[in-house]
């Protein structure tokens, strides 16, 4: 399923499975367009604490080879 997210410039589509689009639907009330939906679910969840998680995350977890990662989430 895809999401197209309308801005004053463009349009852009953005490829999200079926259960997230229902998710994110649920978050869209009145009006309110899907950018503004995403800008405020991104304004609660800030960069910079995630951005530490992650580089947290490189530090103290070991190394997962990427054909590893790729099988845990069956890509």
């Amino acid at each position: 399923m895809m999401v197209v997210i309308v801005t004053m410039m463009a349009t852009t589509t953005v490829p999200v499975k079926q259960e997230t689009l229902r998710r994110l639907r649920s978050y869209k009330i009145g009006g309110t367009t899907y950018d503004e939906v995403l800008n405020d679910l991104m304004d609660d969840n800030p960069p910079g604490p995630f951005v530490r998680e992650h580089l947290r995350r490189l530090r103290e977890e070991p190394d997962i080879p990427w054909g590893e990662v790729r099988k845990r989430l069956r890509l």
